[in-house]
């Protein structure tokens, strides 16, 4: 596999192993590929090893997104991201879901630690 560009067959192949991360910036590679509809995927499924890592990758591509200076286009494309898990019946996805919206619209302010560090991928904003 090469690192720095993973294949979605790679990244599932990865997902259900025993692996450890293939990189030290394994997560910064795999939000270059913008599979959100992956990351919605395994993030939902309790069978996958790493399903709490694809929640962390939900948080960290909208972050990474969201830092991007000078980008046009970078809000419509958080809103495309959160856009691809309408209609998914998770607690998960949905609480991603709530907090992308309060992010877009000024409720909450952007924080490093929250998003790219996944401090709360795990809680929802109110």
């Amino acid at each position: 596999m090469e690192v720095t560009n993973p294949t979605v067959e790679e990244i599932r192949l990865w997902a259900y192993s025993e692996d450890e991360w293939p990189h030290d910036e394994w997560d910064l590679f795999l939000s270059w590929t913008r599979e959100v509809d992956l990351f919605i995927e395994l993030a939902t499924d309790h069978k996958c090893p790493k399903q709490s890592f694809f929640l962390h990758m939900l948080y960290y591509i909208v972050g990474v997104t969201y830092s991007e200076p000078n980008k046009t286009d970078k809000i419509a494309r958080i809103r495309s991201y959160a856009e691809k898990g309408l209609g998914v019946n998770h607690g998960a996805i949905k609480a991603w879901q709530v907090n992308i919206n309060a992010l877009l619209n000024n409720r909450v302010k952007y924080k490093y630690d929250n998003w790219r560090g996944g401090v709360f991928a795990e809680y929802q904003f109110t």
